[in-house]
């Protein structure tokens, strides 16, 4: 009697351990496929500067996860940091969205945009209900070079606002 147990609970066990597996190719497929949006800006990946005198600007991104890249970004002004943000680019639901906080703005909330268009090489995120920026774009025209702008409307005249940087080596 007992091996006919055993002989009854062995493809049972089998093929619960192969359903677990297929389950787990199943979810890196899953997140294979879900990456292949944030793929398109691997490119930004690495640090950027960009300096005028005494002023110095530096955005740097790095690929936390397959779905997910960070930022960190500040401009120094005679060695005083007058600007700095946090960014998060981030892969979900098929969708690419950039989360930005900065220092001194929005309470240091983070502010969400969502991808609208990825054309020509140019990324574009907005986010219709917030202040300025309502758009946030960020290109590549050539190699080892980073154009990004912010645009928006600020006491009701449009306003458009361009950052380029050189990849450090």
């Amino acid at each position: 009697m007992k091996n006919l147990l055993i002989l009854f609970f062995i493809p049972i066990v089998l093929n619960s351990c192969k359903n677990n597996s297929d389950a787990k190719q199943s979810k890196t497929e899953i997140a294979e496929e879900k990456s292949e949006k944030i793929d398109q800006l691997q490119w930004l990946l690495g640090t950027w500067t960009n300096e005028k005198g005494e002023e110095f600007s530096q955005e740097s991104w790095s690929r936390e996860n397959a779905n997910t890249f960070t930022a960190f970004s500040f401009t120094q002004i005679a060695d005083e940091t007058v600007f700095a943000e946090t960014m998060v680019l981030e892969e979900k639901a098929d969708t690419l969205l950039l989360t930005v906080a900065t220092a001194n703005q929005n309470e240091e909330k983070p502010v969400t945009f969502k991808m609208i268009s990825s054309d020509n090489g140019q990324f574009t995120f907005e986010n219709k209900s917030h202040d300025f920026p309502k758009r946030i774009t960020y290109s590549n025209p050539v190699k080892d070079s980073l154009h990004a702008w912010i645009e928006g409307t600020v006491n009701g005249e449009a306003k458009k606002v361009d950052f380029y940087f050189k990849r450090k080596n």
